[in-house]
């Protein structure tokens, strides 16, 4: 086969400009409060708590105050929480290194590992969940809550797999910029492939939280779901991930109008492909 696109630069300096308060925004938790109203969590005050404790922050200036309002005004259900609220936007700022939360509309430049520390929020819903339900409960309650949530993003329709392979795009530029390290192909009947052998994002969290299941449920699991909501004949297989001690990421994304047959390549084929 031939090797369509190729990667192995990996920059740990690599930075973006991004806008902070958009960073800031913990939607993701607002929208787990609203999924949680029709789904109900076990014991939800002790998942509260639990929660609230795992988003322990540094202090914040009092000129901090009325920006952390101003953007859980724009969040309907944490609003109606601002301890909870609060308590997420300044963990999250944390993670990013900010002393102050930065002015509404200013960019600033971040580096792109620093940039995925943001991602910590949602490490952090779900092992408050498995404090209050067993930990196989909690990670299937969480994946059906994370593809309610992607449900409301929109995403490019796709007619062929071999578009799925546009990792080597991502990585030019925006929080992957030089932060993967991967080859991809096309089978001879038409199977996009696509090996990584190192990932930013679940590098960089797979650091904060110590814990790969948790990052896998985060980073990798929702890999599935965006196959079928770019066109719902495509279908993703994939061994264990990185993060749960492979030492590769070996995903294929078959098209169930051409390929019946739904079967993953076996080991060999991945460790001949480099």
């Amino acid at each position: 086969m031939e090797i369509l696109n190729r990667s192995s630069k990996y920059r740990q300096s690599a930075c973006i400009k991004v806008r902070p308060d958009l960073m800031l925004k913990p939607q993701s938790l607002d929208f787990f409060l609203k999924y949680s109203k029709k789904h109900p969590v076990p014991r939800p005050k002790a998942f509260r708590q639990k929660l609230l404790a795992l988003l322990k922050h540094k202090p914040r200036t009092g000129s901090d105050a009325g920006k952390i309002a101003k953007i859980l005004a724009r969040l309907p259900n944490l609003k109606k929480d601002p301890e909870l609220g609060t308590a997420a936007i300044c963990k999250v700022a944390d993670a990013l290194g900010l002393r102050t939360i930065p002015p509404v509309n200013q960019e600033m430049r971040l580096n792109c590992e620093s940039y995925y520390k943001s991602r910590v929020l949602q490490c952090l819903i779900l092992k408050a969940l498995m404090a209050v339900m067993p930990r196989p409960k909690a990670l299937k309650y969480f994946e059906a809550f994370l593809n309610e949530r992607y449900k409301v993003l929109k995403l490019r329709k796709m007619k062929s797999v071999k578009q799925m392979l546009d990792l080597h795009e991502q990585v030019k530029r925006g929080p992957l910029k030089d932060g993967a390290a991967f080859v991809q192909t096309v089978t001879d009947d038409g199977r996009a492939v696509m090996k990584i052998t190192r990932c930013r994002p679940a590098q960089v969290l797979l650091r904060e939280v110590k814990d790969p299941q948790v990052v896998h449920a985060v980073i990798c699991q929702p890999d599935f779901g965006w196959a079928r909501r770019h066109n719902l004949a495509f279908e993703l297989t994939r061994e264990k991930s990185l993060v749960l001690g492979m030492p590769y990421c070996g995903h294929v994304w078959h098209d169930r109008r051409v390929h019946k047959n739904i079967k993953h390549p076996p080991r060999k084929f991945w460790e001949a492909l480099k």
